[in-house]
């Protein structure tokens, strides 16, 4: 095998790696009462991991990552962490589920890196956020200006549900949408966006 043919190997083979063992596995509820699901994982035991202002910025170098489906992230949550993330192409199935690589960095400093590499922000929201840790899973409280509170529940499959049935979050809650996508609709509408008759929004 020549060096080049070795080379584009190891590079399908890390890519393969990744996209297997880096996986995000979520759901989204949508509440009306976020002060109980509060009271409820407090009750549980949940203990609290982080919580403050979150700031989203989405870079891309042209449309370079767009055209392949990838999404690159700069988040700054409470004024104090910073988080670099890549995402992948959402895949089929019950659950949200893609891709996802990150690492922590320093905000401003990999800020410049990325604008030095001639990628630019093509896109900021933001929300307010209180973390916990429970059972294994990630589980975010989540407000959205004009838009309101969801519930984010990542972990692994069979948790996420054994969770959400915990917190008393049912299936007909389910959000299907993203943050991106809520924040626009109520841009557009200039109101929170409108309920089907089940309880769930329409897309």
């Amino acid at each position: 095998m020549g060096a080049r043919k070795l080379e584009q190997y190891l590079t399908r083979q890390f890519e393969q790696h990744v996209a297997r063992d880096s996986v995000e596995r979520e759901q989204k509820y949508r509440v009306a009462h976020v002060d109980t699901i509060r009271r409820r994982l407090l009750k549980l035991g949940a203990e609290v991991h982080a919580s403050g202002f979150e700031r989203n910025e989405l870079f891309d170098c042209g449309d370079r990552l767009r055209h392949q489906g990838l999404k690159l992230r700069l988040r700054c949550h409470g004024g104090k962490i910073a988080m670099l993330t890549l995402k992948g192409p959402r895949r089929n199935g019950h659950q949200k589920t893609r891709m996802e690589v990150e690492t922590p960095v320093e905000y401003k400093a990999a800020k410049r890196i990325l604008e030095l590499l001639d990628f630019r922000v093509k896109e900021t929201y933001s929300k307010r956020r209180e973390e916990y840790r429970l059972d294994g899973c990630a589980v975010c409280l989540d407000h959205i200006p004009n838009t309101g509170w969801f519930v984010e529940i990542e972990g692994a499959r069979g948790k996420i549900s054994h969770t959400a049935r915990r917190l008393g979050l049912r299936p007909a809650e389910r959000e299907h949408r993203s943050y991106r996508k809520l924040i626009k609709e109520a841009a557009v509408l200039g109101q929170p966006p409108a309920r089907g008759s089940n309880g769930t929004s329409r897309a």
